[in-house]
């Protein structure tokens, strides 16, 4: 019911939404992906990322935050059915460690995720390419400039992660339960790093 949304702060707004988004992303470079959390995630990545930066500065907006609980409940059904991957591995020490909001630490990384992906196919890219179009580089680039704008740092170090803690994090997520459920490679998600 977006009308309990009316009222809450824009920090949660942008936290909560960037959570969704992370939902989203991470169900489509996943091992789990599918034909069906495909078009979940596809719809509801496209609508955060356009309606999110308007309702951080309209919080009492009641479309936009029917909008937003729409894509949020689709990015709900698109990792319902594939679980979330690597940048939820890496939120929870970061949470834990660093006191840092859980839509914040599981979003802050979703722009070098995406570079580290840029050379996948099959349903990732299909995916990936109907969010941010065929240059998945250039889409990360827009996605981390959209961060910025709702004030969010995609550096580590902005969390109090030094360069040697982000690689053992990295190094640690990938060998959870959730970092196994991502695609892509140790080798390529440190190098996008960097």
């Amino acid at each position: 019911d977006p009308l309990l949304m009316l009222g809450k702060p824009k920090q949660l707004t942008i936290s909560t939404g960037l959570d969704a988004l992370s939902h989203a992303l991470e169900s489509l470079w996943n091992v789990n992906a599918n034909p069906v959390s495909l078009v979940y995630a596809v719809s509801a990545a496209r609508e955060i990322l356009q309606v999110l930066p308007d309702l951080a500065n309209a919080l009492d907006d009641v479309p936009l935050r029917t909008r937003m609980a729409k894509a949020a409940l689709f990015a709900g059904l698109a990792f319902s059915n594939t679980k979330t991957a690597i940048a939820h591995s890496l939120s929870y020490p970061i949470t834990l460690l660093h006191k840092v909001q859980h839509g914040i630490a599981c979003s802050f990384s979703l722009p070098l995720v995406l570079r580290s992906v840029a050379d996948a196919d099959g349903l990732c890219r299909e995916g990936l390419s109907a969010i941010f179009g065929e240059d998945l580089r250039a889409g990360s680039r827009k996605l981390e400039a959209m961060l910025g704008k709702l004030g969010i740092s995609t550096d580590p170090d902005s969390y109090g992660v030094g360069p040697d803690e982000w690689k053992g994090l990295v190094e640690n997520a990938l060998s959870g339960e959730r970092g196994r459920n991502f695609i892509g490679s140790k080798e390529a998600l440190i190098g996008a790093s960097m």
